[in-house]
């Protein structure tokens, strides 16, 4: 099998000025480099002030090359206005930089359309290169505050015309791709989830003398993190031999609702954002993964969780009910907290009938990155054979 040259053109991605933005889609470039060769170009924006020029770093390990450029970014009017064209000029210096060390990309790859895409366009326009474009970004509904309707004119006028121009539509759940359907423009669409890197999350034998529950995310509101502590305070009016592990805070505005709330002991632990491998042992030191989300995509948690062998509570929105079923997971109504506390004793109650090592084996033929990789080389390959 002869590995082809794929352009992705990343609107996020992980870079120092934030480690986590993308971070999913990083997973996706490394489960695609496992088939081809993989040349990733984003442009990341510095408000801190520290990169007085353009910087750049390019990372490489087998089939995958990440090229990451930095710029000096303002906030202001004009200094926005002047951050766009300082972002158009290096993006294009990039991609010339890569054609005249590798020559024309078989394909090209957009991941998040705005703004990536206007150099798919362009690409397509000048050399007649097909492109796929992956939506990431879980803005076509109504429950997000800053969702598509409420974008300008500009953004919804170039996110409609990357989506008609592409050759092919991706999306990681069903929910997102017809949002984008509905708000923005019909049009087919495959689903490639979100991965999970098995070779860190897999399953290991957990006895865990206390129930243990663990919910992973931002924290910000529509993760509704709140719910699930004022949940776990009524469960503990009817059992006590349980705690919660909250990963991923970044403030102390949930750390602070908790004291508020009366937790002070071991009960409820607090662990911050850590490393992806750390997140790993937390999970397989769980019994129970918690999402109370409003709304979601296509959480990465879930697939994590599902490849450790953990059953699952979640909300029944957006993309969820797309990654569980009823042999690892509960399914509840958003903002019903009394509904999460229900499930909470139905999942310690049923726990030892959930099959967990099944739960993981099943989940790593989902979402791990060979999974997903022969899908994105599958695509590749007939959209190359048509050029």
């Amino acid at each position: 099998m002869s590995r082809k040259k794929i352009l992705w053109l990343c609107s996020w991605y992980p870079a120092k000025t934030d480690p986590y933005n993308g971070d999913f889609i990083q997973r996706h470039a490394r489960a695609a480099a496992l088939y081809n060769d993989i040349y990733i170009i984003h442009v990341a924006g510095d408000e801190t002030g520290n990169t007085k020029k353009p910087e750049e770093g390019k990372y490489q390990s087998e089939g995958l090359t990440e090229h990451i450029i930095y710029y000096q970014k303002s906030t202001s009017f004009f200094g926005r206005l002047l951050s766009h064209f300082r972002w158009l000029r290096l993006f294009k210096a990039a991609i010339n930089n890569y054609i005249g060390n590798n020559g024309i990309p078989d394909v090209v790859h957009v991941h998040v359309p705005v703004k990536a895409g206007l150099f798919a366009l362009w690409f397509k326009r000048k050399y007649k290169v097909p492109f796929v474009v992956t939506e990431h970004w879980g803005i076509y509904n109504d429950v997000e505050i800053h969702n598509y309707q409420g974008k300008s004119v500009a953004f919804r006028q170039l996110t409609r015309r990357v989506f008609e121009k592409a050759d092919v539509f991706l999306s990681v759940s069903q929910f997102l791709a017809e949002g984008v359907n509905k708000l923005v423009v019909e049009k087919k669409y495959e689903i490639i989830p979100n991965v999970t890197d098995t070779s860190v999350f897999y399953y290991k034998d957990r006895k865990n003398v206390v129930f243990r529950f663990i919910h992973v995310s931002n924290m910000v509101p529509l993760k509704n993190a709140e719910g699930i502590l004022m949940a776990f305070r009524l469960l503990l009016q009817q059992i006590t031999n349980v705690e919660l592990v909250m990963v991923g805070d970044t403030n102390t505005s949930i750390r602070n609702f908790a004291k508020e709330l009366g937790f002070t002991g071991p009960q409820v632990l607090f662990r911050g954002e850590i490393p992806y491998y750390q997140v790993a042992r937390e999970i397989q030191e769980a019994d129970c993964l918690v999402l109370f989300s409003n709304i979601e995509n296509s959480p990465c948690v879930i697939g994590e969780a599902l490849c450790c062998g953990l059953p699952v509570i979640a909300t029944k929105v957006g993309g969820i009910p797309e990654l569980v079923n009823e042999e690892n997971s509960i399914l509840i109504e958003p903002k019903d907290e009394k509904a999460l506390v229900e499930a909470m004793l139905e999942m310690i109650a049923r726990f030892s009938e959930f099959k967990h090592k099944k739960i993981a084996e099943k989940a790593q033929g989902k979402f791990s990155y060979p999974v997903a990789g022969k899908k994105f080389n599958e695509i590749y390959s007939l959209l190359a054979a048509r050029n």
